[in-house]
């Protein structure tokens, strides 16, 4: 039996890691994964390697000190006791669908069942270890002590697991473990601090040295007690196996925390708690989860099911109006949360403000919201994707509006162009008027507090906001693949290599676009700084012609993705989504 599940768990590991491989021969996938390597080696593995200076020399010569090990026993002790005091007291395990299917109505015992679950958390073990060597702060243990601790410790959190159905059987219910858990946590914290009213600092005139003797053995002092030693004993022998001193230290621990492991599991199957329905329930809960994750990364989620309508949609009318119409439900109801969380952020902001009641707090808070407010354009496209990202799944039905592919695109835009708007004026309007409120003499703010900033902000910002909803409205009509995302989707640094690649992408396409509209902005300031300085038409000259670039790349924009959209051929399924 032991056998058929080592087979089991490698081959799943093996088929799990070719198919990973076979989809680098796709090229989304090989960019996504090329650059997913390269920001994860240059922002952490990059990182660790270089951990031989500075403070991270000075963690790493501490990690093999008994303070240290004594510290980290403290921890775990406190996850080992806490663990009893949650709430759950079902007995479920996390099982998958085909392994329910398969296992629950074999003829297998609990335990069998148990210790199949236990090998296959095996890969995930190795691989969490394995990270965790990598990055340097757990390489003392030479990968195999980070592995030891936490297949054991994953061994005893489903004992308690199964520990806790056992007591509410013996009818002793959350809160009678929550008490009890309480009243040894404030026993424990007790007799830490009766220890340590009994250790002697004064001899120790230094604490800055983090490497001196004195200050070491003091500190480690409380920890020598017989009593605190004894409670110590068990954490002790998976934080000496995790931050072992000598190669020495590390086989005992690993073999001692190995004994603990098996220990634990003959306690967990010894309970005989029927853990199978329970089971099924969190399987099924993890399913709904996925599938709400999902939803949120799809941006189809529906928060508000019965949201109302944003106005009456009449019988008949532009193709245009019903899908902005419908845009503007889609929003409300998957959305709104976004525009609450900004508006109440808006909302708290002007009163910390307000409350202060002095220029320096109206200066301070005006500026935060004038950075947000210039953060916000770039930002909110992403967040809020009502648009035809969420429409290109149904392409067969937009395929079948009476309406060109130019307009279509437009219509697409419309809504969230408009919220993103108006949330803009409010950031903007709120920092103008704290910042005219502070008094400020500053050139700078000086502007800012003036009716023509707001003017310019409001011409400039709606172009650009509109150019970033187009370049991310042009991903899944232009590369449909790299937008579609099926249940079969890879995780990891593949994904995040691909999130990298679109991210960069969208700011190169921007940058460019920018660029005309930054080389007519610099003539046109300069003819209004020149002849219409202290005018009102000041803004107006210096800003309309950069403006008229930027709409004119958008309408350009806009007409050559309503000619692409045209040419997708709907009986063709990869160019909707590819798995």
């Amino acid at each position: 039996m032991i056998g058929t599940f080592f087979t089991v768990a490698f081959l799943t590991l093996k088929n799990r890691i070719v198919q990973g491989l076979r989809r680098l021969r796709q090229p989304r996938y090989l960019i996504g994964a090329i650059a997913g390597g390269i920001y994860f080696w240059f922002m952490i593995f990059r990182r660790a390697a270089g951990a031989g200076n500075g403070k991270l020399l000075i963690l790493k010569s501490m990690s093999i000190t008994p303070l240290v090990v004594d510290f980290a026993s403290i921890v775990l002790l406190l996850l080992m006791i806490l663990a009893w005091a949650l709430p759950a007291d079902s007995g479920g395990l996390d099982f998958s669908e085909t392994e329910i299917a398969f296992l629950f109505p074999a003829p297998l015992r609990r335990r069998d069942i148990l210790l199949y679950k236990i090998l296959r958390a095996q890969p995930q073990a190795m691989f969490s270890a394995l990270i965790m060597t990598v990055l340097g702060w757990w390489r003392n243990g030479l990968f195999v002590g980070m592995w030891a601790v936490i297949s054991v410790l994953s061994i005893y959190f489903m004992l308690v697991s199964l520990g806790r159905a056992r007591l509410r059987l013996m009818h002793v219910g959350f809160v009678a473990r929550l008490f009890g858990v309480a009243a040894i946590v404030a026993g424990l914290y007790w007799l830490a601090v009766s220890e340590l009213r009994t250790v002697d600092f004064s001899h120790i005139n230094r604490f800055k040295d983090l490497q001196a003797p004195a200050v070491f053995k003091a500190l480690n002092a409380p920890f020598q007690k017989p009593l605190i030693r004894a409670l110590l004993f068990i954490p002790r022998l998976f934080a000496s196996a995790a931050l072992p001193s000598s190669l020495s230290t590390l086989a005992v621990s690993v073999l001692a925390v190995a004994a603990l492991g098996v220990a634990f599991f003959f306690i967990a199957a010894a309970l005989n708690v029927s853990f199978e329905e329970a089971s099924l329930s969190i399987s099924q809960k993890r399913a709904t989860r996925k599938d709400r994750v999902r939803g949120q990364r799809a941006g189809s989620l529906v928060m508000f099911r019965h949201a109302p309508a944003p106005f009456r949609l009449q019988e008949t009318g532009p193709v245009e109006v019903a899908i902005v119409w419908k845009n503007l439900i889609a929003l409300v109801r998957n959305s709104i949360a976004w525009v609450a969380v900004f508006a109440l952020t808006i909302a708290f902001l002007l009163g910390m403000a307000l409350w202060s009641h002095t220029s320096g707090g109206y200066e301070t808070i005006g500026t935060g919201l004038l950075i947000m407010a210039c953060m916000f354009p770039l930002i909110a496209p992403n967040v809020f994707a009502n648009d035809l990202r969420l429409d290109m799944p149904r392409l067969e039905v937009l395929k079948s509006y009476p309406i060109a592919g130019d307009r279509l695109i437009a219509a697409e835009i419309a809504a969230p162009l408009a919220v993103i708007s108006i949330l803009e004026m409010l950031f903007a309007t709120s920092a103008a008027v704290l910042i005219g409120m502070s008094g400020t003499t500053k050139p700078f703010f000086s502007f800012v507090a003036t009716p023509q900033f707001i003017v310019a902000v409001l011409i400039l910002t709606l172009p650009v906001i509109a150019v970033q909803l187009l370049i991310r409205n042009a991903v899944p009509v232009l590369f449909p693949a790299w937008a579609g995302r099926g249940k079969d989707e890879p995780r990891g640094f593949v994904m995040t290599g691909q999130r990298l690649v679109v991210l960069a992408g969208n700011l190169l396409v921007l940058a460019i676009a920018l660029v005309p509209a930054a080389v007519v902005f610099l003539p046109s300031l300069w003819i209004a700084y020149k002849f219409f300085a202290g005018n009102p038409a000041f803004v107006a000259v210096a800003t309309m012609p950069a403006v008229g670039v930027l709409l004119a790349e958008v309408w350009m924009g806009v007409r050559a993705l309503g000619a692409q959209f045209e040419t997708i051929d709907i009986s063709n399924e990869s160019d909707v989504s590819a798995p």
